[in-house]
């Protein structure tokens, strides 16, 4: 913890700990001064947005949202980014701005990847264009052009105040070459198409690059690299329209060439990508369409998401409440990165640093959580008989009352429970394929604690043949999951379960409670 060692350009640099804190403490509070002032310049509002959101607060990858564990058992997440709540913003603004706590929930953290980082966000309409725009005057290519200058002046609003207070320390302390620095605050950034740089790598060592490809970060290295052959000073390079398929749903497409959308990526040297840009597709019908064939989408139905998660977004866009718009995100870290020249992320990152004393993230704790998590219990009912739906109805009430205990049925088991006063999660068959949430993905994930599985015969019958019922079984059975196909024994356990409180110290003794009940199903 006294020391920690850099490496700046290649250059290995030891520091003391504190010192090195209270330095990237103050630069980052320069580089927040900087981009704040960028934003009151050109007249934009900050905004404070939600950091507790639904699948809306999620970027391109839904697997690396944090889910948030609540009493009402909603799906809640820490947020990726608050670009749609900003958005939302432009309802009653013409820009907005806004700086949040953005979470992935990565395997690891590397020296390009973190878990936790700052994110300054911005967007703005057409009409802080130059001339203002209207709907009837809209321009897309102009609007990306502004876009692609709203970011270079972030970034260089950034880098200057930064240097104001920190040249001596960035030159004397950390070996910085801050004329290049200096430059790069001035200088108008590069560009390139994605097309054009994927031709550049197949041309320059990278010949399985393909279009549609995501660049990775050796790949983007060589662009900056080729592109800065010439010059002195490495500029930043924006990576501009890229394929429509591998980026977010509301990117707009290019009239000009549909392949790809309005979109761009500041890469920083060393840094590498810092910001994503885009211009937002405001055409309703185009947005549902990009929606509903978006990995992203396939991804949070197939888990049970909805449509409806979108219809607020959905219906901003519909009714012409914002004009159409443009926005972008910073990572902050990224830009520490470069303008120390470091080449690990985790050194710029005051996050990071902190956690070397707390030790929050050290693997050692693995399997803990569950001494803050409000233990739950899931539970599938899938009955067959309406006869066997009355006989457990009183005894599943008993359960309703408490929120220990989350219940999913089966369409025919749900409509009962649910003419009863009994709220259940719908599931669909394992044969109802494309119908979501399915049984077979949401056993797959080990979603439920107890199945109560009742024939509709009442009795488990041999044969080659698979019903829904008998994969149900089968996969309760082959992993390990408890699983109850009587009656009598269903209602034993579920009136067990409501009288039996749940806490760390009980839940061992419910377990095997469940056990004397759940007796195992030969198929």
């Amino acid at each position: 913890m006294n020391k920690i060692k850099l490496n700046i350009q290649g250059n290995q640099i030891k520091l003391d700990f504190n010192h090195h804190f209270a330095n990237l403490a103050k630069i980052n509070e320069n580089l927040n001064q900087g981009a704040a002032q960028n934003y009151q310049k050109q007249g934009l509002t900050y905004i404070d947005v939600p950091e507790i959101v639904g699948i809306t607060g999620a970027c391109e990858n839904v697997d690396t949202l944090f889910k948030t564990q609540n009493r009402l058992d909603l799906p809640l997440f820490f947020t990726q980014t608050g670009q749609l709540s900003l958005e939302q913003a432009l309802q009653s603004f013409p820009g907005v701005f806004t700086v949040i706590h953005s979470g992935r929930d990565e395997v690891k953290e590397d020296k390009r990847h973190l878990r936790q980082f700052r994110l300054t966000e911005e967007e703005f309409d057409c009409s802080l264009a130059t001339p203002k725009m209207t709907r009837s005057t809209y321009n897309e290519g102009k609007m990306f052009d502004l876009l692609l200058a709203h970011v270079q002046s972030t970034i260089q609003s950034m880098i200057a105040r930064i240097l104001k207070d920190n040249k001596a320390i960035l030159r004397k302390t950390y070996k910085r070459d801050t004329t290049e620095l200096e430059h790069v605050s001035k200088a108008n950034f590069l560009k390139i198409s994605y097309e054009d740089a994927v031709i550049a790598l197949q041309q320059n060592g990278y010949p399985q690059v393909t279009f549609g490809d995501d660049l990775k970060a050796r790949h983007e290295a060589k662009i900056i690299d080729l592109l800065n052959a010439k010059n002195k000073f490495q500029l930043p390079v924006f990576i501009t329209h890229y394929p429509q398929e591998i980026k977010f749903f509301n990117m707009k497409v290019f009239t000009k060439d549909p392949r790809v959308v309005l979109s761009a990526d500041l890469i920083l040297p060393l840094a590498g990508e810092a910001v994503g840009s885009a211009v937002r597709e405001h055409n309703y019908k185009k947005l549902n369409h990009r929606l509903i064939t978006s990995t992203m989408f396939k991804l949070h139905t197939q888990r049970g998401g909805k449509y409806q998660d979108f219809a607020w977004y959905l219906d901003i866009i519909k009714n012409k409440r914002t004009n159409p718009h443009a926005g972008y995100g910073v990572g902050n870290e990224r830009v520490l990165q470069y303008i120390f020249g470091e080449t690990d992320v985790r050194n710029v990152s005051l996050f990071s640093l902190l956690n070397k004393q707390t030790k929050d993230w050290d693997k050692t704790r693995y399997g803990q959580s569950a001494i803050v998590a409000k233990d739950k219990k899931y539970i599938l009912l899938t009955i067959g008989k309406t006869k066997n739906k009355k006989i457990l109805l009183p005894y599943i009430r008993k359960l309703t009352g408490s929120p220990k205990f989350v219940l999913h049925a089966t369409r025919k088991t749900q409509k009962f429970l649910k003419g009863h006063g009994i709220n259940t999660n719908l599931v669909h068959k394992i044969s109802q394929i494309g119908q979501n949430p399915n049984i077979a993905d949401l056993l797959h994930r080990r979603v439920f604690d107890i199945i109560i599985n009742i024939p509709t015969s009442g009795k488990i019958r041999s044969g080659k043949e698979f019903t829904d019922g008998k994969l149900i079984r089968k996969a309760a059975i082959d992993m390990g999951i408890h699983l109850i196909t009587s009656t009598e024994v269903a209602a034993m356990t579920i009136n067990h379960l409501a009288k039996t409180e749940v806490t760390a110290q009980g839940n061992g003794r419910m377990t095997e409670d469940i056990k004397q009940y759940a007796s195992p199903v030969l198929l």
